[in-house]
C-alpha cells in the first residue's frame, strides 16, 4: 500500500479507536473505575522512595512495550472485523 494511505489509515483507526475507548469508559462504570485506579497506580509507583530507580525504569519500559503490543492487536482485530463482515456481506449477497 501507498505511504501516504497507511499513515491515513493509521490516523483513522487511532480516532476511531479514541472514540471507543470514550464510549467505553462513559457507558461502563466499571472500565472508567479500573482506568482511575490504574492511574492512581502508575502515580503511586512512580513517586515512590521504596522502589529504585531502575526498577521503576524497567516497569515504565513494560509498560510502554506492553501498550504498543495492545495497540497493535486492537488494530489487527478491528481491520480483521472489517474483513469479515464484509466476507459476511458477500456470502449473505448484500454486496459482490
Amino acid at each position: 500500500m501507498d505511504e501516504k494511505l497507511l499513515d491515513l489509515l493509521d490516523m483513522a483507526l487511532a480516532e476511531r479507536f479514541q472514540l471507543a475507548y470514550a464510549a467505553l469508559r462513559e457507558s461502563d462504570p466499571q472500565s472508567e473505575n479500573l482506568a482511575q485506579e490504574l492511574m492512581s497506580l502508575s502515580d503511586s509507583i512512580r513517586d515512590s522512595t521504596e522502589i529504585s530507580q531502575g526498577t521503576k525504569d524497567r516497569i515504565e519500559c513494560y509498560l510502554s512495550q506492553n501498550s504498543d503490543l495492545e495497540v497493535a492487536f486492537q488494530k489487527h482485530l478491528y481491520i480483521q472485523g472489517a474483513k469479515d463482515c464484509v466476507a459476511v456481506l458477500r456470502e449473505l449477497g448484500v454486496i459482490k
